[in-house]
């Protein structure tokens, strides 16, 4: 792929001093917003209101898209699945869930994760780079291409830390969320996080409406030491201290996502001392079988979940039990990895 500079990496004071350097006037600047955040367009010479010579101009400096799609699977509940390879040849993991009323895409923040958990494949090799502004949006972007249609909601929940990322997520977000841009609504845009404490202040410092979704997954410190690893694992008590602060400064309720592993957390009691949390957290629950990104861990029963559910809603917590999607294809929680092998055999790449 070219090395050229991505132009969504480029903000309006950039771009249109780019553009007046050339000799071109500043409303071409919305022009190119246009046929980049609301067409989603990938391909400078197909912006067809724009002269050629600034077509060419456009194709001579900068790429119009971050992401060469390697590899698109798609599983029976319709889950699609993209390895999509970056400039340095890095890949990354993007995921689509459409249903009747609305479409989700879940994104990445990082070409791997430094945090490790312990059922999760994104962190197996480790951390190797943040992803930049133009690498975060760039995804969802592709996805309003591949169901020709704007998506609703996008769950920052893909491979990476997203607070470990903030310096590039943040503006990728504002991008998405300014009415001028992209203008997808604030509330439907959720952040999750492993718990990272300073960058769930920073999050809510920002004076937005996005979602913060807690990866919990268990119900003491001393649970949560065998899932997380040390350094990155901040204490219960302070998550539900600047859980607190993001409420306040956002008025948000928090989800805590909390995958249930058998014979590990999901005991009776481990029902009600979350349930306690959320209390505390002033929080809903997210419960999501563990899904296979490793032989250490298994998701129990259905009716095991269930059951797990329902004593949650008999104290009184608004909770959800979430249901499969993608697991075909290795595209649940959890699974998503970086992978430098070609292309499976029986996967397509779109048109």
């Amino acid at each position: 792929m070219s090395t050229l500079t991505n132009i969504k990496d480029l903000d309006q004071e950039a771009l249109t001093a780019f553009l007046g350097q050339h000799g071109f006037p500043s409303f071409r600047y919305q022009q190119i917003m246009d046929w980049l955040y609301q067409k989603w367009c990938a391909d400078f010479k197909a912006m067809s209101n724009l002269p050629k010579d600034l077509q060419e101009l456009l194709v001579g400096h900068f790429r119009a898209s971050s992401l060469q799609v390697e590899n698109t699977q798609q599983a029976e509940d319709g889950t699609i699945k993209w390895l999509c390879r970056l400039a340095d040849g890095e890949t990354i993991e993007t995921v689509l869930i459409p249903a009747p009323e609305r479409s989700t895409v879940c994104i990445s923040t990082q070409v791997g994760c430094a945090v490790r958990c312990a059922f999760c494949a994104s962190g197996k090799q480790g951390l190797v780079r943040n992803l930049s502004r133009s690498e975060i949006v760039d995804q969802v972007l592709l996805a309003c291409r591949c169901q020709n249609k704007k998506i609703t909601n996008v769950v920052v929940m893909g491979m990476g830390e997203p607070m470990h990322n903030l310096e590039n997520l943040l503006p990728a977000l504002e991008l998405l969320s300014a009415p001028g841009v992209f203008g997808l609504g604030a509330r439907h845009i959720t952040v999750s996080t492993s718990g990272v404490v300073a960058g769930i202040r920073a999050l809510a410092d920002c004076g937005r409406a996005w979602n913060l979704a807690i990866s919990l997954h268990a119900t003491s410190d001393e649970q949560r030491s065998r899932i997380i690893p040390p350094q990155y694992r901040c204490p219960i008590a302070d998550i539900l201290s600047a859980c607190e602060y993001f409420r306040k400064r956002t008025n948000r309720m928090p989800t805590l996502e909390y995958a249930l592993l058998a014979g590990i957390n999901d005991r009776a009691e481990d029902a009600t001392q979350l349930a306690h949390l959320a209390r505390q957290f002033h929080a809903k629950v997210n419960l999501i079988p563990c899904n296979d990104g490793t032989a250490r861990y298994q998701a129990p029963t259905p009716a095991h979940c269930r059951q797990f559910l329902e004593l949650l809603l008999r104290f009184g917590t608004q909770a959800t039990l979430r249901l499969r999607k993608g697991g075909s294809i290795q595209a649940a929680c959890g699974q998503l990895r970086q992978q430098n092998q070609p292309p499976a055999q029986g996967s397509h790449s779109p048109s």
